[in-house]
């Protein structure tokens, strides 16, 4: 550069004209100083000129080489140039004008096409620099997706979904596992999940344990009824866990749907339909019941019992299906013509307590098996209502009594005013009285003629009462 502000200042100056003409006997020994200032004006330039030309020449030069060095990072165009990255200066002088790191963007570059991602630009990652992108996260993204053969994927994608709030990373890791499970899904289709509040992990995980669950729940629990359950606020993992263990039971009449559910309404389905895979069982206390014959039976009963999915929410419990059985089973005692029937074949009542259909009605739960465990027998009703009834009729005769010997003591009185007997009379009926007294202790009965053996036996609630004959004593010889 200097070198050629030197011949420009040179090619200002004109060679002085040696040809000219003296004055005739001029002396040829004037100052050649003289001869050399009489060039003619306008036809170059002064030393203070060519001087000030070129230091604005060197300054410009200088301010050409500090600018470059200021803009354009050398050492860093270099690298990327080895690297076979190849970027303009005019880009570079643009990213400082910008406010870009330069070494940022340019190792980026870098990294991408060292790692075989040579798709990428300059001016995209300027742009979405600007966007306010974190590149980083955004590029290994993109590295990571070409690890892993996964198509159709482009930067531009990437960064707009980075400003959509998608965490891309996650996104392209549960498409990488979706493309090793075998699921056929998207970056779109995960990215609409995740902005709708879904964890994408979770998704695919759920999918590939259907999956994994056989043919015919892969086929029934596609991505689109998995996402609808998680984004309602199921348990996805839960409920895929009961309706894969419900299907290995072989069990009916339910929809994935049904389970779900379950889980909504805040159970825990999995703990929900356990007794619908393994029945539970359950024990009666002991239920009171009197036959026709009177004798009262205690009977223990195993109630087998298993949940029906579909009434699981808003079924009656397995309390009340057990106070169902309770009632039915006193009911059944009741009807037996015989406790001697029931104990002969216990298990006649059991078949039409598990058979009653109004056991299992709204319920959540339905009868497998009824089996009697335990039976006693209790009191005989019927003899302690004989007893009753015989102590009942005592008492009664002994008021009837009562009331007749008021009735003697008054027409007595009437006859001693009425002079219709006599006091000696009267003495002879008192000692055949007392006489009478006399021959019933001895024969141990009452005034009624019951023995006092008998009524002592009622006393004491003997369970079998047999209807005696009353022995009576009377006195044939002493009526007048």
């Amino acid at each position: 550069m200097i070198m050629l502000t030197t011949l420009s200042l040179a090619s200002c100056y004109d060679e002085p004209d040696t040809r000219q003409v003296y004055d005739n006997d001029q002396d040829a020994s004037l100052d050649m100083e003289d001869s050399l200032i009489d060039v003619d004006d306008g036809e170059g330039v002064s030393f203070w000129d060519g001087f000030l030309i070129l230091v604005i020449t060197i300054g410009f030069a200088g301010l050409i080489v500090w600018f470059f060095i200021a803009m354009v990072p050398i050492k860093l165009w270099f690298n990327a140039k080895l690297s076979k990255v190849h970027i303009s200066w005019l880009l570079l002088i643009k990213m400082r004008w910008q406010n870009i790191p330069q070494a940022k963007l340019i190792n980026l570059m870098v990294t991408a096409y060292n790692a075989g991602l040579k798709t990428l630009s300059l001016p995209e990652l300027m742009k979405y620099y600007l966007a306010k992108v974190d590149l980083d996260v955004v590029v290994a993204t993109m590295i990571r997706a070409m690890a892993a053969n996964v198509k159709d994927i482009k930067f531009d994608d990437m960064a707009q979904l980075y400003l959509r709030k998608v965490d891309v990373g996650a996104i392209v890791h549960a498409q990488i596992n979706a493309m090793n499970a075998q699921i056929k899904t998207s970056i779109p289709e995960l990215s609409e999940f995740y902005l709708a509040g879904g964890n994408v992990g979770d998704l695919i995980k759920a999918k590939n344990i259907a999956d994994n669950a056989g043919d015919d729940i892969k086929a029934e629990l596609d991505l689109g009824r998995l996402k609808k359950h998680y984004l309602a606020g199921g348990n996805l993992k839960k409920t895929i866990e009961a309706y894969i263990s419900a299907k290995k039971a072989k069990l009916t009449g339910f929809e994935f749907e049904d389970i779900c559910k379950i889980d909504l309404a805040g159970m825990d389905v999995v703990e929900a339909i356990k007794p619908a895979i393994n029945p539970i069982v359950v024990e009666t206390d002991g239920v009171r019941g009197i036959a026709r014959d009177g004798v009262e039976l205690t009977m223990k009963v195993k109630v087998t019992l298993r949940s029906q999915i579909k009434n699981i929410i808003g079924g009656v419990s397995a309390d009340t299906v057990l106070a169902r059985v309770n009632e039915a089973l006193a009911t059944q005692i009741g009807l037996a013509q015989s406790h001697t029937e029931i104990l002969q074949n216990p298990y006649l009542v059991a078949d039409r307590v598990e058979n009653s259909a109004a056991i299992s009605e709204s319920s959540a739960y339905e009868i497998r098996s009824v089996d009697v465990s335990d039976i006693k027998i209790g009191n005989d009703v019927s003899a302690s209502l004989k007893v009753a009834r015989a102590k009942a009729q005592v008492e009664a005769a002994k008021a009837e009594l009562i009331l007749a010997e008021e009735k003697v003591q008054k027409a007595m009185a009437s006859a001693f005013l009425d002079g219709n007997i006599s006091v000696q009379e009267y003495t002879d009926l008192k000692n055949k009285q007392a006489d009478t007294l006399m021959r019933q202790s001895l024969a141990n009965v009452d005034i009624t003629g019951h023995h006092l053996s008998r009524q002592t036996e009622l006393a004491d609630d003997t369970p079998h009462v047999q209807d005696t004959d009353a022995d009576v004593i009377s006195d044939n010889d002493d009526k007048n």
